[in-house]
């Protein structure tokens, strides 16, 4: 993993074609082929870091080559709030949509989500650093399908996005005696940055809202009788995020909001994974772990 300092020099703009970042005698250019995408469609980045020093210059080098590495944030349905239930199944759907996590790292569920877009064709370069010849430049293809995940196409609006070189390592790895057992290194680059939006234009297939999967899912006889045997003080966690298919021959095999609810306190870890589909909210499969579960 790649630690970054602040950036050293960064560009934001309303949507266009290219965007530019200088810093230290070099230059990140990232062009766009289109600055708007209809959902599902593809948008290609083509970064390029030049070297406009008389002296090589190490970059960082991502998992799949090149010199670039972007990310878009799309945001996620919200839809209707729904139903409002009693007892357990309203506690629920209240801790579900405010205490749980979504692909992100905080909740609530429903923030929008980081995309890491990375280059094409994928070398899995094993290297980790380069270097950068006077004069020298090195460029990425970093294409895009405007999706959420596989097959549910991005939602109509603005979509933040960046592009970010490391160069010039600003540590080394620690010292060590022969023999002795090296611990975890990261290395520290500065970050060159550009930062711009594009848009999604026109809508895709209506997709279902937080709030109509958990429904979904509370209108099941066989999931409410589970939950209501499950007291509050039990819950320790709670996911919900829009997931792809699974490609190993296991279900669910299309796109789906998956809900997951694991209950360890005070008790033997146990859980119920659910998976609803993202058009029209059915429930696709739910798995029950019941005590003793062991996996």
């Amino acid at each position: 993993m790649v630690q970054s300092l602040p950036p050293a020099a960064s560009a934001v703009d309303t949507p266009k074609s290219e965007y530019t970042a200088e810093a230290d005698g070099l230059a990140l250019t990232v062009s766009i082929d289109r600055p708007a995408v209809a959902p599902g469609e593809v948008v290609t980045f083509t970064a390029t870091l030049q070297n406009g020093t008389a002296d090589p210059v190490d970059y960082s080098v991502p998992w799949c080559g090149g010199g670039a590495s972007a990310s878009v944030t799309v945001g996620l349905p919200q839809g209707p709030s729904g139903k409002t239930w009693s007892g357990i199944a309203q506690t629920f759907k209240e801790y579900v949509l405010t205490e749980g996590y979504g692909a992100g790292t905080d909740p609530p569920p429903t923030q929008p989500v980081r995309i890491n877009v990375v280059a094409d064709p994928c070398n899995n370069d094993s290297d980790t650093q380069a270097i950068l010849a006077p004069g020298e430049s090195v460029t990425s293809t970093l294409p895009w399908r405007a999706e959420i995940v596989a097959g549910v196409g991005a939602m109509a609006g603005s979509v933040p996005f960046t592009v970010s070189v490391g160069y010039d390592r600003q540590n080394d790895p620690p010292s060590h005696e022969p023999g002795a057992i090296f611990g975890l290194w990261t290395p520290i680059y500065k970050q060159l940055v550009v930062s711009g939006a594009l848009e999604v234009v026109g809508d895709g297939p209506a997709l279902a809202g937080p709030g109509e999967v958990i429904d979904a899912l509370l209108a099941d006889k066989k999931y409410a009788e589970w939950l209501a045997g499950e007291p509050r003080a039990t819950w320790s966690n709670a996911n919900l995020f829009l997931a792809p298919g699974r490609t190993d021959g296991f279900p669910p095999t299309g796109p789906n909001w998956e809900l997951d609810l694991f209950l360890e306190g005070g008790v033997p870890r146990h859980f119920a994974l659910a998976f609803v589909d993202p058009f029209d909210a059915s429930i696709l499969l739910v798995q029950y772990c019941d005590v003793p579960c062991v996996e």
